[in-house]
């Protein structure tokens, strides 16, 4: 199978049973971006229907659902990941006052 980057999300998502708007709101794209992907992938590879494209998309790379719950926990960990690194840059906004010739 051809595929970029965008249309295998899109096949994974299809091949796992989602519809054209459950995968635009779970891709944040819009429905009509995901017809097109899907249009797309069956002219690329020459599928009739989406069967032909669910078999292959199985046969080549496995359980579509594996491939979502992945792409799930990477994108939660990116999101811990900034969280953390976010918190790690801020400074705490101590004053050191200076003063001039104080003897203690």
């Amino acid at each position: 199978m051809k595929l970029s980057k965008a249309e295998f999300e899109v096949s994974a998502h299809v091949c796992a049973g989602f519809e054209t708007k459950e995968i635009a709101a779970k891709t944040f794209r819009s429905y009509h971006t995901v017809a097109t992907h899907i249009k797309k992938i069956r002219l690329k590879n020459g599928f009739k229907n989406i069967q032909d494209l669910t078999r292959e998309f199985v046969l080549e790379y496995g359980d579509p659902r594996q491939y979502i719950a992945m792409l799930l926990l990477i994108i939660q960990l990116g999101i811990t990941y900034t969280n953390c690194s976010d918190e790690m840059r801020r400074t705490n906004n101590v004053r050191i006052s200076r003063t001039k010739g104080r003897k203690n």
